[in-house]
């Protein structure tokens, strides 16, 4: 196996726990607001707490993947240095805890995540995202395609068209949170045990969307599909609760990030990037015989 082929498939085996550690950052925090507000009744809740809460829950996760990803590595400490401070705070509320199980949610999200960053998979992928980052641009006259068979070829492919991809992928993730959130707060304020169920919606349509992105990484392009029906139905949602927003702010956020993600799903970037890996799938088969 050469190096190109080596970097493929620790991408290909290693991303789900990109996806993982965004998850556990993402419910990390989210669980510790609701450690923090546990006391408190859904009516003492202003819209500014509401998305003051949602912005550090999903947005910080998001944009630090994001920047990890388009090169910024050492933010990796940030994401560590995020989860050990939210296990600080959690134990520190041990004798306020809430009832229920949503205290040791936000024991266990932290913790796994901190598991995650350290485990020899995250390890791997977060040295090909160093290589990838300090790889040189292959010179090619302008219109000539990127030679994805050999590996200067491949980085610096990637180095072109990873970080919009990657972009689409976070922003549907945090576009079905906030939709999530805005059409609790719309349809059932009154009731502050449906947070738990958020939390499950969001973490089930963050799901989806890794089995898309997974499947796009493997070579199957039809994978883009998983993440087109999350951002269609995060929008959906956001313009069915729009009379009864948190925030006019919130509300077109939770509009306009569905519609980015789209915008940037349909782009000739993305669809680049889904064939190429597509047509690496069948050289790989090929060479195998099958």
């Amino acid at each position: 196996m050469n190096h190109q082929e080596q970097i493929n498939a620790c991408l290909r085996r290693n991303f789900p726990l990109l996806t993982l550690s965004w998850l556990l950052a993402v419910a990390s925090l989210m669980s510790l607001m609701l450690v923090i507000n546990g006391t408190h009744s859904p009516s003492s809740m202003s819209s500014s707490d509401i998305l003051r809460n949602v912005k550090n829950g999903v947005v910080i996760p998001t944009m630090l993947h994001l920047l990890l990803v388009w090169g910024s590595t050492r933010l990796i400490w940030w994401l560590a240095a995020l989860l050990v401070c939210c296990l600080l705070v959690t134990l520190g509320l041990y004798t306020q805890r809430p009832p229920g199980l949503i205290y040791y949610l936000a024991l266990f999200c932290p913790l796994a995540g901190l598991l995650v960053l350290n485990s020899q998979g995250y390890r791997r992928i977060y040295a090909r995202l160093v290589e990838i980052s300090k790889a040189p641009r292959a010179k090619r006259l302008p219109g000539e395609p990127v030679d994805v068979l050999r590996y200067p070829g491949m980085a610096a492919f990637l180095r072109r068209f990873m970080g919009r991809s990657f972009a689409a992928f976070f922003l549907t993730m945090a576009s079905i949170a906030l939709a999530t959130v805005q059409v609790e707060y719309a349809y059932f304020a009154q009731h502050l045990e449906n947070m738990g169920y958020v939390v499950i919606v969001i973490l089930v349509g963050a799901a989806v969307c890794g089995v898309g992105a997974g499947l796009i990484a493997n070579g199957f392009a039809w994978g883009v599909w998983c993440l087109v029906a999350v951002a269609v139905t995060s929008l959906l949602m956001a313009i069915a609760s729009v009379a009864a927003g948190i925030h006019p702010l919130f509300t077109a956020t939770s509009i306009a990030l569905p519609l980015v993600a789209l915008v940037l799903l349909n782009s000739h970037h993305h669809r680049q990037f889904c064939k190429r890996f597509a047509v690496v799938r069948r050289l790989r088969l090929r060479k195998a015989g099958r």
